[in-house]
């Protein structure tokens, strides 16, 4: 891999793919090292394949009768900032189609790293994880994520009235549930097979603009859960992260309307990046997350 880490585009390649994981620094930090072995090369290998084809222009993946054709050469017509430009657009791009896939990766991770799985030890040459650099696809990685988290250990959690609160009637004997505290979150991740209470989202409880709920059936079985950022549905998966039932979604349907939700592709993103010159590109590269992208 060294050919691809001496390569003069692929640190802004990850850099990208790092802002557009939308993660808080104080949970991306420490698994930082390991998404740039696993879903940063990916990423970078992904678009080294679309280059050999077409460095410009690409249509989007899997539709074959007229699809959306994307620009993907950052605009060198507009001047200096060019790579900035088409690594924020392929960034962009590949999490509108990838979004799922990656953050189920990441919470896969960051439970390895809280949990201090035995294989973040067993590395290659450059200090990678074998088991992240075997995987040669991102289909490979989220199997990988998915077999790990669902070896943990379940442990029950007793809520009380301040733990999660009644939200929606969503029909059929359905409820939505806003989770409220930790051990809220705990106790989803672990009936639901996911990490949502592994620690990466605690700090979201205390973000009035973030909000986790969970649909639970007749019995208060949870069915699914979602993360809501400023009215905008960022995620929303059933057990395992897989997707949830067409059921499922047809009631949730119902608070979507009722509460004002977006899709996380509609939300407003800032149009600045592509006007960008070389110096103010370098000034946002160091900035966090928080301050790199708007609210």
């Amino acid at each position: 891999m060294a050919d691809k880490y001496d390569h003069p585009e692929y640190r802004e390649a990850v850099f990208h793919l790092s802002c557009e994981l939308d993660i808080p620094d104080r949970v991306f930090v420490p698994i930082r090292n390991l998404v740039g072995c696993s879903l940063g090369r990916i990423f970078w290998l992904d678009w080294r394949k679309q280059d050999a084809v077409d460095p410009e222009w690409m249509p989007t993946p899997g539709d074959h009768t007229d699809p959306e054709w994307h620009q993907i050469d950052g605009w060198p017509e507009k001047g200096d900032g060019h790579i900035y430009r088409k690594w924020s657009r392929r960034a962009d791009l590949w999490m509108q189609w990838h979004s799922v896939d990656a953050w189920h990766v990441c919470d896969w991770l960051i439970t390895a790293v809280s949990d201090a799985h035995p294989w973040l030890a067993n590395v290659d040459g450059n200090g990678s994880p074998k088991k992240l650099t075997k995987c040669g696809s991102l289909e490979r990685l989220v199997h990988e994520a998915t077999k790990g988290l669902r070896q943990r250990n379940i442990r029950d959690v007793f809520l009380g009235s301040e733990d999660e609160t009644f939200v929606y009637d969503l029909g059929a004997g359905h409820t939505l549930v806003q989770l409220l505290s930790r051990a809220a979150l705990r106790k989803e991740g672990l009936l639901m097979r996911h990490c949502i209470g592994s620690g990466g989202y605690d700090e979201l409880l205390d973000d009035p603009g973030a909000g986790m709920y969970s649909v639970r059936d007749q019995n208060g079985k949870p069915k699914a859960t979602l993360e809501l950022r400023d009215g905008f549905v960022r995620q929303f998966r059933g057990p395992a992260n897989a997707e949830p039932s067409t059921a499922v979604k047809d009631l949730v349907a119902g608070a979507e309307v009722a509460f004002g939700w977006k899709k996380w592709s509609e939300r407003r993103k800032a149009d600045d990046d592509q006007e960008y010159g070389d110096e103010a590109v370098v000034v946002l590269r160091d900035l966090p997350p928080a301050q790199r992208r708007p609210g």
